[in-house]
């Protein structure tokens, strides 16, 4: 019984504690390191996708814009084939507001009211 009680006994000497503290210590900053490398990448992906995401409405207002600048083209060549063919086509002349809407509703108006 005298060799059960000696080998509860034994304690770990100073080298060991050491060498175990700095095992614990190397790994858990290596996992750290890893987690930190990981959020960057993460971090790194967001950010690409959200850089495509607005490449891609560019893309879309480009496009836009692109087929604007085409239909009017298309107007300007229209109206210089009527001018040259003499039609009595008028081109489509665009405008913000349209004169003589509000008078003409305020004018309905007043003759229901009466």
């Amino acid at each position: 019984m005298a060799k059960n009680q000696k080998r509860y006994q034994r304690q770990l000497d100073i080298g060991s504690i050491i060498s175990l503290f700095l095992i614990v210590l190397i790994t858990a900053v290596v996992a750290c390191g890893f987690v930190g490398i990981k959020n960057a990448h993460v971090e790194r992906g967001d950010l690409r996708r959200t850089l495509e995401q607005k490449i891609a409405l560019m893309k879309k207002e480009v496009d836009s814009v692109d087929l604007l600048i085409s239909t009017l083209c298309d107007r300007r060549r229209l109206a210089d084939r009527l001018r040259h063919h003499d039609s009595q086509l008028v081109p489509i002349i665009r405008s913000e507001n349209l004169p003589g809407m509000p008078e003409s509703l305020s004018q309905t108006l007043a003759h229901a009211e009466e």
